[in-house]
């Protein structure tokens, strides 16, 4: 399945009206989350289940499964389920059945139910409930109940309300509609985006099948990548890659901490009160807090930013995905988790580790990125086990580890000097079957051609200014 999105024409009135349907399934999104927490509560004081809980961790396979369908059962009859919880908002749903479909809602309820489930069966904490302005799609489940797609006029019904999408601006705008609209259409979402100048609104239509490709396939060959907090280093059969993710989000950084400083200047000057004298928030004072109108335009300016770096990092993913792709069809990278490079530090002084380049840089998407665009393109991403690789501190000349500081981003291999990540990314590509080591054979087969086209690399890098010390030891 894929997604096409398309802007929606919309005037004064049906954007009104828009406004009113979002604000609908925002206040229903709530309710289900403050049943979901009741029942949550319930389940932590309720004695039998605690009890099949604390037998459940000590039990053996066979008694564990007996436990879960205890558990699951329990849980069902408490009301603590996807169907439990669409049958819970049935009644809330009679108020607002001329704004939004019985589908629309119980997509709504299934949302709250994965987040329930990560609380129960994952690393999830708590539920939390969203604002208005945080809300920013009402889903579907099909294309004959609620927002309604019609593939003749691009046009969507929902409700009474009647929206026309935005014609394609250019050919190849044009051409991708009309291969992608030849598919059957699986449901269709309402979706807004934050813009200087109020809410924008699209449709995200939902089609069976693949989405159309421009290239016919990835050409055969193996390229090796390996992937860091904020730069990518790509050696393929014929060309070599050294670069930042995302160079430009620096630019969005600079126009939200100078808005942020605005807004929070502005925040004090209207509520004075809510402050202590050292400057920090009165937890004490529960009177409501007051904005002006410059703070709320400057409110929207500020989603406006998030919603455009966001955008901007996945454009510049995909274009480097775009070029990869065109290089060879099986990608070496480590399996990386991203998520861990957050947390705090165990040890040292250091309290956080990777958490703002991992926000400005999103390798993360771009992996996932590659994955989505290799396997549509017939190619394949394999993830070698980065605990056994330690591509990091092999040197395959000598065949031995060498552990080596991250500040040290040169390595010396024979008699030449090697951007670290690059060569890592040379070990990566020359993985051997098992995805556990390097294939020394190999290694030694293509070196000589890999430090030509590594010379010429950071050679044309230091002539075009391309030079980060910290990250590219250059």
């Amino acid at each position: 399945m894929h997604a096409l999105t398309l802007k929606l024409k919309t005037n004064h009135s049906q954007k009104k009206e828009l406004d009113k349907r979002f604000r609908v399934m925002c206040h229903i999104h709530n309710v289900l989350v403050k049943r979901a927490i009741k029942l949550l509560s319930r389940l932590d004081h309720d004695q039998t289940y605690q009890a099949l809980k604390a037998e459940y961790r000590q039990a053996e396979n066979d008694r564990k499964k007996e436990l879960t369908v205890q558990m699951n059962n329990f849980r069902k009859s408490i009301g603590l389920s996807e169907y439990g919880l669409q049958s819970y908002i049935k009644v809330c749903r009679q108020r607002y059945k001329t704004l939004v479909s019985c589908h629309q809602v119980q997509k709504e309820a299934t949302r709250v139910w994965k987040s329930v489930e990560k609380v129960l069966f994952s690393n999830g904490e708590h539920l939390h409930f969203k604002k208005e302005e945080n809300f920013d799609c009402i889903g579907g489940k099909s294309n004959t109940n609620g927002a309604k797609f019609d593939k003749e006029d691009l046009s969507v019904t929902w409700n009474g309300l009647y929206l026309v999408c935005c014609k394609p601006r250019n050919e190849k705008e044009a051409w991708y509609v009309h291969e992608a609209l030849k598919d059957g259409i699986a449901y269709c979402e309402i979706k807004r985006k934050m813009f200087n100048n109020g809410w924008h609104y699209y449709a995200i239509v939902v089609l069976k099948g693949e989405a159309p490709k421009k290239q016919k396939a990835c050409p055969k060959g193996r390229t090796g990548i390996d992937i860091g907090t904020s730069t990518v280093a790509v050696v393929s059969e014929n060309s070599v890659l050294l670069q930042e993710l995302a160079p430009k989000m620096k630019t969005y950084n600079r126009k939200i901490d100078a808005l942020l400083r605005s807004m929070d200047a502005s925040r004090r000057a209207m509520n004075p009160d809510k402050y202590n004298e050292d400057g920090t928030i009165d937890r004490k004072n529960r009177s409501k807090w007051v904005f002006s109108n410059q703070y709320k335009k400057k409110r929207n300016r500020l989603k406006t930013l998030y919603r455009k770096k966001a955008a901007y990092i996945k454009q510049s993913h995909r274009e480097t995905v775009n070029e990869l792709i065109k290089n060879g069809n099986e990608f070496y990278v480590e399996k990386m988790c991203f998520h861990a490079l957050q947390r705090r530090a165990k040890t040292g002084t250091k309290k956080k580790r990777f958490g703002r380049s991992l926000n400005n840089r999103c390798p993360a998407l771009f992996v996932s990125l590659l994955k989505e665009k290799a396997e549509a393109y017939g190619g394949t991403v394999h993830e070698v086990d980065t605990a056994s690789f330690r591509a990091s501190q092999y040197d395959h000349v000598t065949g031995s580890y060498t552990k080596c500081r991250l500040s040290e981003r040169w390595k010396t291999i024979g008699p030449y000097p090697v951007q670290r990540d690059l060569y890592s990314a040379y070990l990566l590509k020359n993985s051997d079957r098992t995805k556990k080591h390097a294939d020394r054979t190999r290694c030694q087969e293509g070196f000589e051609a890999f430090m030509g086209m590594h010379d010429q690399t950071i050679q044309e890098m230091k002539e075009r200014g391309m030079s980060r010390k910290g990250c590219f030891g250059f």
